[in-house]
């Protein structure tokens, strides 16, 4: 559930993935997801500000061997990164591969 404070969530990013350019285009599944989270933070004062999409691995795949997710990880060390969430379906984004983080 998404806290909010008294001007809205504020800044998020978007984290997103599809797992194989054979079974999903990219373009298409990356424009549809991120226009799903748009729909559920902007309602709410929520902005996404910052995108991660990784194309051709999947959920299974630990988080530190995927590149978009790995810039995640690494941007959420940064005090100064420019927002304070993430937004993006859990269970096509992240799945079960979350105990290496």
């Amino acid at each position: 559930m998404l806290d909010e404070v008294d001007d809205g969530i504020g800044p998020l990013a978007f984290f997103g993935r599809c797992s194989t350019e054979d079974n999903q285009d990219p373009k298409t599944s990356r424009a549809w997801q991120v226009a799903n989270a748009r729909n559920v933070v902007e309602p709410r004062g929520g902005e996404i500000v910052a995108e991660f999409f990784d194309v051709g691995f999947s959920r299974s795949v630990p988080w530190e061997r995927r590149p978009e997710s790995a810039r995640l990880l690494a941007e959420l060390k940064r005090p100064d990164r420019g927002w304070s969430g993430v937004a993006g379906e859990g269970g096509r984004a992240v799945g079960t591969a979350t105990s290496s983080l």
